[in-house]
């Protein structure tokens, strides 16, 4: 899962855009892994997949991240529990507005577009999350 990630954080830190070949290949790996340790293993995987689709398309939808996020999320999710999912989300969107602030004050002068590549996040929190940290 860190091997995906840590792409599409690349990714979206040079290019502004995570790729798909970071996502799907990512996604089918958490399905495939949870596929081998069991039908409910590969229940538990779907459940945090659709969970994490069901509670960040609204976000989307009013523009608060992009699909690619979205996606990103839901490559996380097939590697971790419900729990885990929504505890992956919750801080990441913490960490991003840690971040926002240090972006308004460092471009505060600045007439540059202020975007925040939600990559970043996302990979820090599964790595708190996946870590056992939090």
């Amino acid at each position: 899962m860190l091997t995906f990630l840590s792409g599409a954080v690349f990714t979206d830190l040079y290019k502004d855009k995570i790729y798909n070949f970071w996502v799907i290949p990512g996604l089918l790996a958490g399905i495939i892994t949870a596929a081998l340790g069991g039908l409910e293993s590969l229940l538990a995987a779907i459940t945090a997949i659709a969970f994490s689709l069901v509670i960040l398309l609204p976000v989307y939808l009013f523009k608060g991240i992009a699909a690619g996020d979205v996606k990103l999320f839901m490559t996380a999710a097939s590697f971790m529990s419900v729990q885990d999912t929504f505890s992956c989300i919750i801080l990441s969107f913490l960490i991003a507005g840690i971040i926002s602030i240090f972006i308004i004050f460092l471009k505060r002068k600045s007439r540059k577009k202020r975007t925040i590549h939600f990559a970043v996040p996302v990979l820090i929190s599964a790595l708190f999350i996946i870590g056992g940290t939090l």
